[in-house]
């Protein structure tokens, strides 16, 4: 399900492309009914903002575009209009709800770029093209003050054969909000002949700002992944938190007050079970929260703003969806103290719906 940095044939073949946008159909929103119902406990999501999240339209998931709704599954409005041969993925709120930055990947998969879009209006600019030795740029995530962005990048040498892509390498990068300065941040790997090196991506903040988090992936016959944080001036303090062999992955965000980081692992593999799990930003604390069997696997993740000391509501991509067998939509969970207490489907809908991000931007309704 997670996109790899370093598939190179088709991103050698797109280094010299540029394409332009052009306007994608609007996809219809169906009704919302909750599978377990607290009207108290319902109402309490009121308070924070929309949640952000990406549509696919066709079941090779080869079309996509950034929708949002409110906390409550109403409301539900897509936002972004990739041309016809892109797709967009991986949506962030900024900090202040006036902006979404996203990825706008090539169809084919052979390069992408980071960009913002309005809510409101729709209006949409590039922050980062991914020119210049950039394989792919991907990843995007808003600094709390909302001045930069963090994405992961694939970085190439000047030229690039099939007998050396080993020397490609993928690290995190920050950027000004404006698409000035951006600069990596986290450490360069060493790369061995013939060796692909770990890719890194998958990048978030903490809430003060002065820590990332982010996923590195090591390559084999069996590959493993595992969550990693860092000051963000010490790429060489980077840790990591969750062992290997959990395969943990798809953008670990911090809570609201720094205390946690959420997640999905997938101990065996993609094919399941794939859950949700809770640790602390120092490794302690490794802990299940949802408990879906290989058929309903929990997908990517986010805290509610107004999560708090262990409780609160966070939302989620999950198959067991309506529409097709395995189909995904956008759940929201009441959590507390480590258990899920309550779900509600949110989205409903006969496409497939994951990747969500809940933020302070006013509700519609």
């Amino acid at each position: 399900m997670r996109k790899s940095l370093t598939v190179l044939g088709p991103v050698l073949t797109a280094m010299a492309i540029t394409t332009a946008a052009m306007a994608l159909p609007v996809s219809a929103a169906r009704g919302n009914h909750a599978t377990q119902h607290d009207a108290s406990a319902v109402d309490r999501p009121a308070r924070d903002g929309q949640i952000v999240f990406r549509r696919y339209f066709d079941a090779r998931q080869t079309q996509g575009a950034v929708f949002v709704m409110d906390p409550d599954g109403s409301n539900v409005r897509q936002v972004t209009f990739p041309g016809e041969h892109w797709r967009d993925n991986v949506p962030a709120w900024s900090p202040d709800g006036k902006a979404i930055v996203f990825e706008r990947f090539r169809r084919d998969d052979s390069t992408s770029r980071i960009m913002v879009v309005d809510p409101d209006t729709s209006v949409t600019r590039t922050v980062v093209p991914c020119a210049k030795r950039c394989g792919v740029a991907i990843d995007p995530y808003f600094s709390p003050d909302g001045r930069s962005i963090a994405y992961a990048r694939t970085v190439s040498p000047p030229t690039v054969t099939p007998a050396t892509e080993w020397k490609l390498y993928s690290a995190i990068f920050i950027v000004s909000l404006d698409g000035t300065d951006s600069h990596q941040v986290t450490a360069t790997p060493l790369r061995r002949k013939g060796v692909f090196a770990p890719e890194t991506s998958d990048p978030t903040f903490s809430p003060n700002g002065k820590r990332l988090a982010f996923i590195r992936t090591r390559q084999g016959e069996e590959e493993s992944s595992a969550v990693f944080v860092q000051p963000i001036s010490s790429p060489g303090d980077a840790r990591r938190i969750t062992p290997w062999r959990m395969k943990c992955q798809d953008r670990p965000t911090f809570s609201p007050d720094g205390r946690l980081l959420l997640f999905r692992c997938t101990p065996r593999g993609e094919e399941g079970p794939s859950n949700l799990y809770l640790v602390r930003p120092d490794g302690s604390g490794l802990r299940q929260l949802t408990p879906a069997s290989s058929k309903r696997q929990y997908l990517g993740s986010g805290f509610s703003p107004s999560f708090r000391h262990g409780r609160g509501w966070i939302t989620a991509g999950r198959t067991g969806g309506v529409g097709e067998d395995g189909n995904a939509d956008v759940f929201r969970l009441q959590v507390r103290y480590g258990r899920v207490v309550q779900k509600q489907n949110l989205t409903r809908s006969e496409e497939w719906d994951s990747g969500p991000g809940w933020g302070t931007h006013q509700p519609a309704g």
